[in-house]
């Protein structure tokens, strides 16, 4: 019997050796140990985990923040509130970012030009908007504005950002998806769907950059504290919000900070607490790993994940069964 255990040990310990020399991480970003000065751009940054995040960025780390929203009075109220005493620092603009890719490419060279000619080190592509309704209830107009703001708009800056990036040899670029963008979920047709295909252009812009020093973090927050959350509460359908329950709540700077962690780690994916982490192993599928720590988890609880994902997607069908409303 012991015999058996040594000679299991052996051979795991052999497969994992075989295992982390034939799967070994794709490329190994720079960490960011230093990111006083640093020029960065975030999208839906007068509120919420945008806001958050160019607090942090503007007092905490010293940076040159440029935000982009369009609504112009919380911008307003986001410059006196971040930066009373940092005005070279922070640069607000009201520009619609799904709009006009021209519109975008000048708010991009204007923040340049701002802050002294600063290339663009790092943009976070965190604009989304929602709406929590059933798929008949949500209007074909809508489902297209979703599409330009949460995956259009992150195409537009993403190409107006790159040129800067290019000439300076590095960069990072944070798409801002969802646990949402994992998983399919009741009342979210026209919000899972502009996330996961953030996903299929992080995955394959990755692939295109590795070789330019550019590297791309996929962030995946459960619902998150902010005014939008608040908003979204409002028409979310019973079954969502029953559905939801079981991920909770976080506060926007709690997400803001692991954002900021993974940014200069280069990490491809962000999650977060034990779902998030179960959920990206889980959906990992061809997605670039950068840590040893990813590609063994994933390796191992692959399988067993799909077996318990199971049983969870069975207790959603049953719950919307149960509370089954003629459209």
């Amino acid at each position: 019997m012991l015999l058996t255990i040594i000679l299991a040990c052996i051979g795991g310990l052999a497969l994992l050796t075989i295992l982390i020399y034939l799967y070994r991480p794709l490329y190994h970003p720079k960490y960011l140990t230093d990111l006083y000065d640093c020029h960065v751009v975030i999208t839906g940054g007068s509120s919420g985990i945008g806001k958050e995040l160019a607090r942090l960025f503007l007092h905490e780390y010293g940076a040159r923040v440029t935000i982009l929203a369009r609504n112009s009075d919380r911008l307003e109220e986001c410059r006196r509130e971040l930066s009373p005493n940092l005005s070279e620092r922070l640069l607000c603009l009201s520009v619609d970012i799904s709009q006009s890719y021209t519109q975008v490419e000048n708010a991009i060279q204007h923040s340049i030009r701002h802050h002294h000619d600063k290339p663009v080190d790092i943009l976070i592509n965190n604009a989304a908007i929602f709406y929590a309704r059933s798929f008949h209830q949500t209007k074909p107009e809508e489902f297209e504005e979703m599409i330009r703001i949460n995956y259009l708009g992150s195409i537009y800056c993403t190409q107006a950002c790159l040129p800067s990036m290019r000439v300076r040899g590095s960069g990072r670029i944070v798409f801002v998806s969802s646990q949402a963008g994992q998983l399919g979920v009741f009342g979210y047709t026209s919000y899972c769907s502009t996330k996961f295909a953030l996903k299929g252009l992080a995955e394959s812009l990755q692939m295109e950059l590795a070789r330019e020093n550019i590297y791309i973090t996929l962030v995946f927050p459960p619902d998150t504290d902010t005014p939008g959350f608040k908003e979204e509460n409002k028409t979310k359908p019973k079954e969502t919000q029953m559905i939801n329950e079981t991920s909770g709540v976080l506060r926007a700077d709690q997400v803001a900070k692991k954002i900021i962690q993974a940014t200069r780690k280069g990490s491809f994916t962000c999650s977060y607490g034990l779902n998030g982490f179960l959920l990206t192993c889980l959906t990992c599928g061809a997605q670039p790993v950068t840590t040893l720590h990813e590609i063994i988890y994933q390796s191992l609880f692959t399988g067993l994940l799909r077996l318990i994902m199971l049983r969870v997607l069975n207790s959603f069908y049953k719950l919307v069964r149960k509370n089954k409303q003629i459209p």
